[in-house]
Parts: structure tokens; C-alpha cells; sequence
């Protein structure tokens, strides 16, 4: 089963690992950027779009 992937301010956000060990990825400026909670990518994609400064 393919996991659907989630758009936010045209940025792909993908779920990687399952439960405690579950990192979000996307990629900003080229170049791939992870964290262990959906907010945090979210906040540094807002970072970027909004002020032009890579997280």
C-alpha cells in the first residue's frame, strides 16, 4: 500500500518509518530537510517561502 504523500504551500511532506521512529522529509532549495514532528517541516517551509532564509 502506497502512502499518500501531503502537499503544504507546494512542498511534498512524506511520512518515512512508522510509530517513534517516523521522520517527515521534504525538500527545500534543492536539498532534502527531515525532522521528527510534521509541525517543525511545516515551520521551517514557512521560513523559507516567507522570509527567503533556508532552515
Amino acid at each position: 500500500m502506497i502512502k499518500p504523500k501531503k502537499m503544504y504551500r507546494g512542498h511534498v511532506i512524506e511520512k518515512v518509518g512508522h510509530g517513534k521512529r517516523a521522520v517527515f522529509q521534504t525538500t527545500i532549495n534543492e536539498k532534502e530537510w527531515s525532522s521528527m514532528t510534521e509541525l517543525e517541516v511545516k515551520t521551517a517551509i514557512d521560513v523559507w517561502i516567507d522570509e527567503g532564509i533556508e532552515p
